[in-house]
């Protein structure tokens, strides 16, 4: 045998390997397109104005939770009945005090099931009601403000039977 007759198979598998990276990509694209991203809404802004004012959000958020102390008191809820939702807020200051708020429910994987809640802030605690019609994860997200500073919270409840 001589050295010219001997066969190589490494450029088919370069070339095969290029092939299946095209593959994998278009594969990726494709199957991306079924999936939209859904917009993670915990400032309860879109990503852009997030992104543009992240630094001041998060100066906001630090100046508020000095003042004050955000605490889930329950976690588990029931599908199919009105569930109250209470948070405990503690004022770590004298002169600080709640001036507005906004509370939703929201699934943690689609925007499709957010609900605005209705809530009430009486003595140190805020509290909601709550109708979940599907099992599972829920995310109850919050935004706080007092005079000068606004504090952002999510907190997960798990809806069952």
């Amino acid at each position: 045998m001589s050295k010219n007759s001997k066969k190589t198979f490494w450029p088919y598998g370069i070339v095969l390997s290029i092939i299946a990276c095209v593959i994998a990509c278009v594969a990726t694209i494709i199957i991306s397109l079924d999936y939209p991203v859904e917009m993670d809404n915990i400032y309860f802004q879109n990503k852009q104005k997030v992104d543009q004012n992240i630094n001041e959000i998060l100066a906001s958020q630090k100046e508020f939770d000095d003042k004050f102390g955000i605490k889930l008191l329950n976690d588990e809820i029931k599908i199919n009945a009105l569930n109250e939702i209470k948070i405990s807020i503690k004022n770590k200051t004298q002169n600080s005090k709640i001036t507005s708020y906004k509370a939703m429910m929201t699934r943690p994987e689609t925007n499709a099931f957010n609900v605005e809640l209705n809530a009430t802030l009486t003595d140190g605690f805020l509290t909601t009601k709550f109708n979940p019609s599907l099992i599972g994860r829920w995310q109850f997200m919050l935004q706080l403000q007092d005079e000068n500073a606004t504090g952002y919270y999510r907190f997960e409840l798990f809806a069952n039977e």
